[in-house]
């Protein structure tokens, strides 16, 4: 099979290549700097993580491979013989180059031509076969090009492009067009799995999801990155996720977690910790009644915000802080974590956290996968909805609608219909007693996998006398200290001498923060 531009020769009709530009040192931007100065030496640079690079022929498919940033790569032409392409070469120089890359320790890159990868090679659309292992256990699939085959075979490819990532366990990223207010594409944007990639000044195409996609109206890009064009902003996400796979091998809380490289956790991790300045926006009502809602999850240009591999490190590295089906007793999250969670209709997901003074930024990211028939013939795609609440009285009371002085802006729900990713970001949330809820809604029978990830402030020394753990030794501890009176509860015994009674009503007095 052989396709050329905007011509066609089989079954897909027509592939358009993202426009080539200059590169840019972006290190600080993104966080690799700020990375570097808290590990050290222990930095990570993607080694021992396998990777798919998928181009337009230009002449040909591969980079330039006897350039110098390319030394010791191990290159596999995975559709035959190719000449090389300047393109290839200015986004290999940002997923794995030596010099413009933060994973400059990629070792081996599996080289495919786009209309082999769809055709035979990979994705095998049009045949019954289905998609193929990935190359050498490759993790990673990088997209710095758009296209459409026509709706319907459109359709058909992201169904198997999303099966594939889901039976895998791999994440793809691609680029969405150049230009803002550009045409929008659905090749390969428009998965529901992957993550889809804009620039950080904003010149992208950001409109919704539209022809040859299911379930229209969901957002694009979902991240954005620095570059000159979408082709090179876009590996700069495939490095960071690189950067995520390599800590999941060598970090043993998280090479012994069967889920910790699920793509669902590392799409979760790398949206979470993107960095949201004071103009991004979710466009949350600001009205009294629903103050605090949202339906469209991220910001219309700018999508979950920059990536930054410093604050998603810490989300990952923060490791699996497994939520309950129901409002927790105690916290479940202890700064900057994630979670991972099978979902049926009706399910909740439960988490818990205290602040003991008012957070700058909470920033809660969930997202999750639809569900591919595997003869490609249907999709089942879950609709879930998140939200945060206060908790009084060991009740958990909506936060819609309240004032500033419970949070001074952004959204405490998040409930799209469409998309398969919910945000919540709040700024000046007050000190207090929190938890954040996961429901699954749509009635589908079959059950999703879903993950949740963080960026919340880390959580304070626990005090003793601070029964409730919010943070604060007040009233509200001194009664739960009353309602103990004569027990043998041991976090309520503060002196430890077997029995609560007037001697720990003096040890919550030295404590009382009031």
């Amino acid at each position: 099979m052989k396709i050329s531009t905007f011509h066609a020769l089989a079954m897909i009709p027509s592939v358009l290549a993202i426009v080539s530009g200059g590169a840019a040192d972006i290190f600080s931007e993104i966080g690799y700097d700020a990375l570097v100065a808290r590990l050290g030496s222990e930095v990570p640079s993607g080694v021992g993580v396998g990777v798919v690079q998928v181009e337009i022929p230009d002449p040909g498919y591969s980079p330039h491979q006897g350039n110098g940033q390319f030394s010791g790569i191990n290159f596999i032409e995975r559709s035959g013989a190719t000449e090389p392409s300047l393109h290839a070469s200015k986004v290999g120089f940002k997923f794995y180059g030596n010099e413009e890359s933060v994973a400059s320790g990629i070792s081996t890159v599996n080289l495919y031509d786009v209309n082999d990868f769809i055709g035979s090679g990979y994705l095998r659309l049009g045949s019954s076969s289905l998609p193929d292992n990935p190359p050498g256990g490759a993790k990673i699939f990088n997209h710095s090009w758009i296209g459409t085959l026509g709706s319907s075979s459109d359709v058909l490819a992201l169904r198997r492009a999303d099966y594939a990532a889901n039976t895998f366990g791999t994440i793809w990223i691609m680029g969405v067009n150049n230009g803002a207010g550009s045409d929008s594409f659905a090749l390969m944007a428009g998965m529901h799995h992957g993550i889809s990639v804009g620039l950080s000044n904003g010149d992208h195409d950001a409109s919704d999801t539209g022809p040859g996609t299911e379930i229209q109206g969901r957002m694009k890009p979902e991240i954005v990155a620095p570059g000159d064009f979408t082709s090179f902003a876009t590996p700069v996400v495939s490095a960071c996720a690189a950067l995520l796979y390599e800590t999941a091998r060598t970090t043993p809380e998280l090479d012994g977690n069967s889920v910790a490289d699920l793509p669902q956790v590392l799409k979760a991790v790398l949206l979470a910790g993107a960095a949201r300045d004071d103009d991004w926006t979710n466009n949350p009502s600001t009205s009294r009644a629903d103050r605090g809602t949202t339906a469209r999850p991220i910001d219309e240009i700018y999508g979950a915000g920059v990536v930054e591999i410093d604050r998603a490190h810490r989300i990952y590295t923060g490791l699996e802080q497994s939520g309950e089906s129901s409002l927790p007793e105690n916290p479940t999250m202890a700064g900057p974590g994630w979670d991972f969670e099978l979902m049926s209709n009706g399910e909740s997901l439960w988490h818990r956290f205290s602040i003991s003074e008012p957070a700058d930024e909470i920033g809660i990211f969930a997202t999750w996968n639809r569900v591919i028939a595997n003869n490609f013939g249907s999709a089942t795609h879950p609709d879930l909805d998140l939200e945060l609440f206060r908790i009084e009285n060991g009740s958990a009371v909506s936060l819609v609608g309240a004032n500033a002085s419970v949070f001074a802006a952004g959204n405490v729900r998040s409930d799209s219909g469409v998309d398969s990713v919910e945000l919540i970001h709040v700024r000046g949330l007050a000190a207090g007693e929190y938890a954040v809820r996961l429901s699954r809604i749509d009635g589908n029978s079959v059950s999703t996998r879903a993950a949740v990830a963080w960026w919340i402030p880390e959580a304070a020394a626990f005090v003793p006398a601070d029964l409730n753990h919010d943070g604060l030794v007040n009233g509200a501890d001194f009664g739960i200290l009353l309602s103990l009176w004569g027990t043998t509860d041991p976090e309520a015994d503060l002196d430890g001498n077997g029995t609560v009674g007037g001697s720990d009503i003096g040890a919550m007095l030295a404590a009382w923060t009031g």
